[in-house]
Protein backbone atom coordinates (compact mmCIF):
# COMPACT_ATOMS: atom_id res chain seq x y z
CA UNK A 1 0.00 0.00 0.00
CA UNK A 2 1.85 3.35 -0.66
CA UNK A 3 2.25 5.57 2.16
CA UNK A 4 -0.41 8.25 1.18
CA UNK A 5 -2.75 5.75 1.11
CA UNK A 6 -2.22 4.96 4.60
CA UNK A 7 -1.21 8.53 5.74
CA UNK A 8 -5.09 9.63 5.10
CA UNK A 9 -6.94 6.14 5.67
CA UNK A 10 -7.71 5.24 2.40
CA UNK A 11 -8.23 1.79 0.93
CA UNK A 12 -7.26 2.80 -2.43
CA UNK A 13 -5.99 5.41 -4.82
CA UNK A 14 -8.47 8.11 -5.19
CA UNK A 15 -7.89 8.69 -8.51
CA UNK A 16 -6.66 7.21 -11.87
CA UNK A 17 -6.60 7.60 -15.68
CA UNK A 18 -10.09 6.05 -16.05
CA UNK A 19 -12.69 7.84 -14.03
CA UNK A 20 -15.08 5.46 -11.77
CA UNK A 21 -18.57 5.83 -12.03
CA UNK A 22 -18.84 4.85 -7.88
CA UNK A 23 -17.52 8.11 -7.17
CA UNK A 24 -19.73 10.12 -9.40
CA UNK A 25 -20.93 13.21 -7.13
CA UNK A 26 -24.51 15.23 -8.77
CA UNK A 27 -23.43 18.40 -9.19
CA UNK A 28 -26.18 20.64 -10.65
CA UNK A 29 -24.67 21.52 -13.48
CA UNK A 30 -23.40 17.51 -14.28
CA UNK A 31 -26.97 16.64 -13.34
CA UNK A 32 -28.54 19.01 -15.62
CA UNK A 33 -26.19 18.00 -18.45
CA UNK A 34 -27.00 14.35 -17.54
CA UNK A 35 -30.24 14.86 -18.06
CA UNK A 36 -29.95 16.75 -20.98
CA UNK A 37 -28.40 13.68 -22.52
CA UNK A 38 -30.81 11.26 -21.09
CA UNK A 39 -33.61 12.91 -22.79
CA UNK A 40 -31.72 14.04 -26.08
CA UNK A 41 -30.75 10.21 -26.90
CA UNK A 42 -34.47 8.59 -25.49
CA UNK A 43 -35.95 11.18 -28.05
CA UNK A 44 -33.75 9.96 -31.08
CA UNK A 45 -31.38 13.17 -31.59
CA UNK A 46 -28.66 10.99 -32.98
CA UNK A 47 -25.31 12.03 -32.20
CA UNK A 48 -24.34 14.25 -29.34
CA UNK A 49 -20.91 15.51 -28.89
CA UNK A 50 -19.56 16.84 -25.32
CA UNK A 51 -17.01 19.35 -24.89
CA UNK A 52 -15.42 21.64 -22.16
CA UNK A 53 -12.30 22.10 -20.23
CA UNK A 54 -9.94 19.18 -19.25
CA UNK A 55 -10.41 18.10 -16.02
CA UNK A 56 -14.38 19.03 -15.95
CA UNK A 57 -16.04 15.83 -15.95
CA UNK A 58 -16.65 14.55 -19.51
CA UNK A 59 -15.16 11.44 -19.32
CA UNK A 60 -16.98 10.57 -16.27
CA UNK A 61 -20.35 11.99 -17.01
CA UNK A 62 -20.12 10.00 -20.60
CA UNK A 63 -19.67 6.74 -18.28
CA UNK A 64 -22.29 7.47 -16.16
CA UNK A 65 -24.69 8.36 -19.23
CA UNK A 66 -23.45 4.44 -20.43
CA UNK A 67 -24.06 2.92 -17.10
CA UNK A 68 -27.59 4.17 -16.92
CA UNK A 69 -28.67 3.57 -20.72
CA UNK A 70 -29.88 -0.10 -21.51
CA UNK A 71 -31.89 -1.73 -24.22
CA UNK A 72 -32.93 -0.27 -27.05
CA UNK A 73 -29.62 1.63 -27.45
CA UNK A 74 -26.19 0.71 -29.15
CA UNK A 75 -23.64 2.33 -27.07
CA UNK A 76 -19.82 3.11 -28.85
CA UNK A 77 -17.75 5.05 -26.18
CA UNK A 78 -14.87 6.95 -28.57
CA UNK A 79 -13.43 9.09 -26.24
CA UNK A 80 -9.81 10.44 -28.90
CA UNK A 81 -11.24 13.24 -30.47
CA UNK A 82 -8.88 13.65 -33.02
CA UNK A 83 -9.59 10.99 -35.17
CA UNK A 84 -10.01 11.24 -38.92
CA UNK A 85 -12.85 9.93 -41.20
CA UNK A 86 -10.89 6.75 -41.67
CA UNK A 87 -10.35 6.12 -37.57
CA UNK A 88 -13.03 7.18 -36.86
CA UNK A 89 -15.02 4.38 -38.74
CA UNK A 90 -12.32 1.73 -37.55
CA UNK A 91 -12.83 3.22 -33.42
CA UNK A 92 -16.60 2.39 -34.27
CA UNK A 93 -16.14 -1.19 -35.80
CA UNK A 94 -14.01 -1.91 -33.09
CA UNK A 95 -16.16 -0.82 -30.28
CA UNK A 96 -19.39 -2.17 -32.24
CA UNK A 97 -17.70 -5.81 -32.59
CA UNK A 98 -17.50 -5.03 -36.00
CA UNK A 99 -14.98 -7.44 -37.73
CA UNK A 100 -13.64 -5.13 -40.42
CA UNK A 101 -10.87 -4.33 -42.77
CA UNK A 102 -9.40 -1.13 -41.46
CA UNK A 103 -9.54 0.21 -45.35
CA UNK A 104 -13.12 -0.54 -45.36
CA UNK A 105 -15.14 2.29 -47.23
CA UNK A 106 -17.69 4.13 -45.47
CA UNK A 107 -20.92 2.44 -47.25
CA UNK A 108 -19.49 -1.00 -47.00
CA UNK A 109 -18.92 -0.95 -43.26
CA UNK A 110 -22.47 0.44 -42.46
CA UNK A 111 -23.81 -2.02 -44.79
CA UNK A 112 -21.89 -4.64 -41.95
Amino acid sequence: MALYLRHFGLNEAPFSLTPDTGYYFGHNAHQEALNMLLVALRSGEGFIKVTGEVGTGKTLLCRKLINQLGEPFTIAFIPNPMLNANGLRAALADELGIDAPRNLGQHRLLAK
